[in-house]
């Protein structure tokens, strides 16, 4: 993996509080950090790399 599970995770959570806080511009910025961070890494690594990226898009998820 060329980045570490921590930094996948931040971006998610970042992008999802961004999302949450209408601030799409910023959103965006993670999202695209995301899509080209996904695209450099191997196809062995691709499925976890998802998967930290969707785990820290729900923690940033408010309770009910």
């Amino acid at each position: 993996m060329l980045n570490t599970e921590h930094a996948y995770i931040e971006a998610g959570y970042k992008c999802a509080r961004a999302r949450i806080q209408r601030d799409e511009a910023c959103a965006q910025h993670w999202k695209d950090w995301f899509s080209r961070a996904y695209a450099l890494e191997s196809p062995e690594d691709k499925p976890l790399v998802r998967t930290l990226f969707d785990r820290g898009y729900s923690e940033a998820q408010p309770t009910r």
